[in-house]
């Protein structure tokens, strides 16, 4: 019993004080805070990816101000950090991928930092991915094109001219989507194997009509025919003088023509031939010229003969070009039925050469070029289906499920593909009820609306899009309706009953706001600063949308006096380039203010905005010349960056890329030299300036820039902003309040009559009587309210008129 009690004590010490023989499994908060706290700070990406994806298996579903152990709280976002990840180790689909999770997940945008982030990092994340695949394609052709020139190459020193110009046909149709300068490189080793090919078989055909000549001239002696035996030598000597067999043969012929002839005939026949010739009719005077031309003496004989033949020779030179060419396109368009483009692009391009203004061979040469791109596109690249993203109703898989209350639904969502989209189909229960028609201008990107009728329960709902090749995708849609609330047989009776009290709840709201209104000195109205907010943008909407539809292939000068709105329309310019997807271009945009840079910092200042504004590449900023502080940065600085920039630009996108300047306070370049003015004016002209657009405003620029002498002589088109019409202005003064105050109609009409229907001085009346009516706790501002405020707004007015920099307006 002694022994006992000392065993189980010490059995007892080594169970509690032994470590234990498995860990107690971690929780999910301590994966995920592990994650979000240590790993991402110090940039390990792959240890925090483990650690959140061990957090997801225990707890798969985000929420916010979770409980993890005591009383703390944490917001548990797991797919937004994996997505962090993912991006920061260039994974850009599956970053893209977890952000649509925690968006879907429907938490994140209750933390306004973060959403902020996500959209931030998913944009970035889609143009990177954008780029990856395009750098991709770009390397594949351009390896493709190495191989097509250097093979072509062989082949024309091999003499194979038509197999060389087949290989630079599709290395020229598959160069189109790359850089200028191969394109050019193409195009001038085309040019000169069909110089060179050309003065090859013209040299060939010269020597076979110098033979046939000999030939046919001989045999003329031979059968006593001197006068047109002549005419053949005489043709071989105009193309070789020194043919020795031919001058022994024109020699022959004179001495029989001599001998058989007197000087008497000789002169008739010069007369014949002269009357012939005059007459036009150079083939029928040669005969008797060349007889009058045998006598060494008979100079005008010989000069007549000389231009008659000259006459002839081009007149069936002309004729052979004409049906050689009608030959050469006769061929082409068989090879282009049988789908042999290369073939028919050397056909083509022989005929331009013989008649370089047949319109029809230019256009077909234009037309087959392509083809031969989008031939090599396909072999390189496979033609994919389009792809068709949905936002209502949203769902995943061949068929989204959902259910609807009402008689209609309306399918909101996008189709895109990279050939463009030829039509698009909507169908119900398996019938096409619309169809759109895109064919004209095969665009890559088309927003899909259509509203559908639903009968009472199920609905089969489809919308089919097609490419230019003809694939398709389509998406199915099964909505169940439900009866909508006042269908259902208990409403009525029950709506009757809450009316009134709706009623006139509607009202006690409404007075509510109007005093909350009032006693929070509510007052939208904006002057003194460029106006940001869309719903305080008035009537420049038209003007913009002018705008757009001209931007993409001039330069544009917005004048107009001061506080007129210009810097407000560049503002909501930039908003509208930067959502622009309705066209084949995608614009970058910065904004650069002139006011107070000097001359010597011009260049300097706009590249600074380039460079803060845009996604640059970390090797594309280490490329530039541009570097804060440096003392000397030229025009010719500037022009090298801003080419660098587009390189950079352009593999983020596969559509065609604009760098839009938007140059505000630029009346200071009429201050700069004309050196100045001139360089900005040539980078505008180099090669990459395709990919550049200014966008510019000031107030001088009308007044000083329309002599030829000035570099910006005809350079821009001009948009002058002017005052609002009464609709504009009436709009902007009642709707920013529309619900809130009420303006009376003679105040209204006093503010457009006294404002002159300019949207700053508007803004100003507006401002100073609602603060009148506020004063005096009203709702409702009155004429008496803007007769008021007149004083100081004129008074305000004139203290404005220097010359300032232009702060509001619509």
């Amino acid at each position: 019993m002694r022994l006992r009690a000392p065993f189980v004590a010490g059995l007892l010490i080594l169970a509690l004080g032994a470590p234990s023989a498995q860990a107690a499994p971690r929780s999910w908060y301590a994966y995920y805070l592990d994650a979000r706290d240590k790993h991402i700070p110090a940039k390990r990406w792959k240890n925090a990816l483990e650690e959140l994806e061990q957090a997801v298996k225990l707890k798969p579903d985000s929420v916010l101000t979770e409980q993890t152990y005591g009383l703390n709280f944490e917001d548990y976002l797991p797919y937004f950090y994996e997505g962090k990840c993912h991006f920061a180790l260039g994974d850009f689909n599956s970053a893209m991928r977890m952000f649509n999770i925690e968006e879907k997940a429907g938490k994140i945008q209750q933390r306004a930092d973060l959403w902020k982030e996500l959209r931030r990092l998913r944009a970035e994340a889609d143009a990177n991915q954008r780029g990856v695949d395009t750098a991709e394609k770009v390397r594949t052709l351009t390896q493709e094109v190495a191989k097509l020139r250097l093979r072509a190459t062989e082949l024309h020193k091999a003499g194979n001219y038509d197999e060389a110009l087949k290989l630079l046909a599709q290395a020229e149709g598959t160069a189109k989507v790359l850089d200028a300068g191969t394109q050019g490189e193409i195009a001038t080793a085309t040019q000169r194997i069909r110089d060179e090919k050309t003065r090859v078989e013209e040299a060939t055909r010269r020597t076979q009509r110098i033979e046939k000549a000999m030939a046919d001239g001989l045999k003329l002696l031979q059968e006593g025919n001197p006068p047109e035996a002549k005419l053949k030598f005489e043709a071989v000597l105009a193309q070789d003088p020194s043919h020795e067999g031919a001058l022994e043969g024109r020699r022959r012929a004179e001495a029989e023509i001599l001998a058989s002839t007197t000087k008497e005939n000789r002169e008739a026949l010069l007369q014949q031939g002269r009357s012939l010739f005059e007459a036009g009719r150079y083939a029928d005077a040669q005969r008797p010229l060349a007889e009058a031309a045998a006598d060494p003496s008979a100079t005008e004989a010989q000069a007549l003969l000389a231009r008659a033949r000259s006459y002839v020779e081009g007149i069936q030179k002309q004729k052979e070009i004409r049906s050689r060419a009608d030959q050469l396109l006769s061929e082409a368009e068989k090879l282009i039925e049988k789908r042999l483009f290369p073939d028919a692009y050397v056909r083509l391009g022989s005929a331009l050469e013989l008649e370089p203004e047949n319109v029809r061979a230019r256009d077909r040469l234009l037309s087959v070029g392509r083809l031969i791109g989008e031939e090599t596109l396909n072999r390189l690249f496979p033609n994919q289906p389009p792809v068709l993203t949905f936002f209502v109703p949203s769902g995943e898989g061949k068929v989204i499920t959902t259910s609807a209350e009402g008689p209609r639904i309306e399918v909101v969502g996008a189709a895109l593909d990279d050939r463009g989209l030829s039509h698009i189909q909507f169908l119900q229960g398996g019938k096409v009820v619309a169809e759109v028609d895109l064919l004209d201008s095969l665009p890559r990107k088309q927003d899909l609306r259509r509203t559908f009728d639903l009968a009472k329960g199920p609905n089969e709902l489809k919308v089919i899009a097609t490419d230019s090749l003809g694939a398709t995708q389509e998406q199915a849609f099964l909505v169940t309706r439900t009866p909508l609330i006042y269908e259902r047989a208990w409403f009525f009776p029950s709506a009757a009953a809450s009316s009134a009290a709706i009623i006139g709840l509607g009202f006690a709201v409404q007075r509510t706001r109007r005093r909350r209104a009032v006693r929070n000195r509510f007052n939208p109205y904006i002057a003194g600063a460029p106006v940001l907010e869309d719903d305080m943008f008035f009537g420049r909407h038209k003007l913009l949308a002018r705008i757009m539809n001209v931007l993409h292939h001039n330069s544009l000068m917005i004048t107009g006096e001061r506080r007129i709105g210009k810097t407000t329309l560049l503002h909501h310019l930039r908003k509208a380039l930067e959502h622009d997807e309705g066209t084949d271009y995608q614009f970058f945009v910065v904004s650069t203010d002139l006011q107070g840079v000097p001359e010597s910092g011009f260049f300097d200042a706009v590249m600074s905005d380039v460079a803060d504004q845009l996604p640059l590449r970390p090797e594309t900023r280490e490329a530039l010349r541009f570097r804060r502080g440096r003392e000397s940065y030229d025009g010719r600085d500037f022009s090298h960056d801003l080419q660098r920039v587009v390189e950079d630009l352009a593999v983020r996108t596969p559509k065609k890329v604009k760098l839009a300047l938007l140059i505000d306070e630029v009346d200071v370049l009429n201050d700069y030299s004309e050196r100045v003015n001139q360089r900005l004016r040539s980078i505008f002209m180099k090669t990459f300036s395709e990919h550049l657009v200014a966008i510019m405003s000031g107030v001088g620029i009308k007044r000083i820039w329309k002599s030829e002498g000035s570099p910006w002589y005809n350079f821009f088109d001009e948009i002058e902003l002017t005052a609002f019409t009464r609709e504009e202005g009436e709009a902007l003064i009642r709707q920013p309040v529309e619900g809130v105050f009420r303006w009376a109609p003679e105040a209204v009409e006093a503010i457009l009559a006294y404002s002159e229907l300019k949207p700053y001085i508007i803004q100003k009346f507006c401002i100073h009587a609602v603060n009148q009516m506020l004063e005096e706790g009203r709702t409702t501002i009155t004429a008496a309210d803007v007769e008021a405020v007149r004083p100081l707004v004129l008074f305000e007015r004139a203290e404005e008129a220097a010359p300032v920099r232009e702060t509001a307006s619509a």
